[in-house]
Parts: C-alpha cells; structure tokens; sequence
C-alpha cells in the first residue's frame, strides 16, 4: 500500500504536475489523520471495554463478600438481641430471685457472651490496596463503601470498655459459673462430670449475693443496647451497598 502511494506521488512530478500533487499530498494526510483517528477509537474502545470488564467483575465479588457479610450481621445480630435480653432478664433475677432455673443460661448467652460483626472486606480492601477505587464510576456506591469502611475500622466507640466489662463479669463470677452452665454448653466442652444439686444450688445462692456482678451486669446491658442499635446501623449500610451493586450490575448487562 506505501508503494502504490509513493509510485503515485512519483508519477505527478514527473508529470509536473504540481497542483494535484498538492491536493494529493493533501489528501494522504487526511487519510493518514483519519487512520490514526479511527486507531485511536478502535483502541480507547478496546480500553473501555477492558476497564468495564474489570468492573463488572470486581462489582460481583463485591457482591459476593457484601451477601456473605450480610448473613453474619444478622446472625450477629439475633446473637446480640438474645445477650440484651438476657442481660435484662439476669438482672431481674438477682433482683427478685425468680426464674433461677435459667440462671446459668442468661450468665453465659448474656452477661459473658460478646458478639461482634465480621465483615468480609477482602475485594475492598485489595480495591484500596491496589488504587483501583476509581475503576467503580457509581458516585453513591463509593460514598457508601467508604463510610461502610470507616464505620467498621473504628467500630462501636464503647467496644474496649465492653470488653473490659465482660472480663469483669467472667472474673467476678469464676469460682463458680462452671457449676451453672447450661448441660448441652458442658457436653460440647467435653466436660462430662456431672454437676450435683448440692453444687448448682451453692453457685446459684453465691451468685444472687454477688452484688459486684450485678453492678457490672447494669453498665453493662446499657451498652449492649447501644452495641445492638450499631450492629443494625452496620446492616442499613450492608443491605444499601448490595442495593446499589445489584443496580449497577443490571445497567452493565
């Protein structure tokens, strides 16, 4: 092809024939420009088409993780309502020593139990990792994981002081919770010892006098409330961030 263009141009001055080799020259560069153009646009084409490639699969493992971190927040979650509630009830107990046959059950599904949500972050955080963040383009969508992100790196602002008070309650109650714990808890444990009446009955009565647990078990399940209205907060930005995904994804099919 350069030859037959190069013969061409050869020919006209020859021919002396200045004029059409101008508007020929003219011509060939044209052609060249708009060659170059349609590289160009054959090339930005093939980019875009990689980048949104890319997105779309970093979209759905996003997807992925999110649904996965959805399932644990809600579990979570019911974990955390029944520590609430057994709180409550354990404090009503040693207060009016009534239903103390379920002592052992609210000591250890309530006053020492600790929940806390485990986010699946890894597509994310290999996102932030990378610098790729700018390959997602929906604006809401990178908002949201961004204060998704911030929410669980600093998490509940009282988690060490709820901490410190659930190590408080198992020191406080140690010399003898193991006698109060729910059979199926003992068996899974591999402690096959059974526990007599006369040792249950000692524990319960120490743990009604036990007015140093009781105060802890206060502060405590005011904190775990507050713990539970974060962890359904952490659920709102989970269920908003699969919404936006999922719309994303339907616009790119």
């Amino acid at each position: 092809m350069i030859k037959f263009f190069r013969r061409i141009r050869q020919n006209l001055l020859k021919e002396n024939k200045t004029g059409k080799y101008l508007k020929y020259a003219i011509g060939e560069i044209i052609l060249v420009v708009i060659g170059i153009l349609i590289a160009l646009g054959i090339n930005n084409w093939n980019q875009n088409r990689i980048t949104e490639n890319e997105e779309v699969a970093i979209l759905k493992a996003m997807k992925t993780d999110f649904l996965e971190t959805q399932n644990r927040t809600k579990a979570t979650i019911k974990n955390q309502e029944t520590v609430v509630k057994f709180c409550y009830k354990l404090q009503m107990t040693m207060n009016e020593q009534k239903d103390i046959d379920s002592i052992g059950e609210y000591i250890y599904r309530g006053a020492i139990s600790y929940w806390r949500v485990e986010p699946v972050n890894g597509t994310y955080d290999g996102l932030i990792g990378s610098g790729k963040t700018d390959i997602i383009k929906n604006q809401k969508l990178k908002s949201l994981l961004a204060e998704f992100s911030a929410e669980i790196k600093y998490g509940f602002e009282d988690e060490d002081f709820c901490l410190e008070l659930t190590s408080s309650l198992v020191e406080k109650s140690s010399n003898y919770a193991a006698y109060l714990e729910p059979e199926r808890d003992r068996k899974s444990n591999g402690l096959n010892k059974p526990i007599t009446e006369e040792e249950r009955n000692s524990a319960i009565i120490k743990h009604l006098k036990n007015d140093s647990f009781l105060g802890v078990l206060v502060t405590k399940s005011d904190l775990e409330k507050n713990r539970l209205e974060y962890q359904k907060n952490i659920l709102k930005f989970v269920e908003n961030i699969i919404a936006q995904i999922e719309s994303e994804l339907v616009k790119k099919e």
